[in-house]
């Protein structure tokens, strides 16, 4: 098994972001991510905005989804 840290693109930066800030990445994944965050100042502005807004709706938001949406967030999500 190779343990070298794969150089990721912006593109795939991007798509793993969320991944990233909710801590939800393999280890190898992570830490491709973080390299690339090192020497991406365009993907590390987008990161920190997008910490930012999750912070914000953590803060606003207060009410639990209704289970019916739960289940339908769920059933389209296993379809991906």
């Amino acid at each position: 098994m190779n343990d070298a840290i794969k150089t990721i693109k912006c593109e795939e930066a991007i798509r793993m972001m969320l991944e990233y800030l909710d801590d939800e990445l393999h280890s190898h994944d992570h830490d491709s991510m973080e390299e690339h965050l090192e020497s991406c100042r365009s993907c590390y502005s987008r990161m920190e905005f997008e910490q930012r807004l999750k912070g914000m709706v953590k803060h606003v938001v207060t009410d639990k989804a209704p289970v019916a949406l739960n289940q339908r967030i769920k059933k389209i999500v296993k379809g991906y």
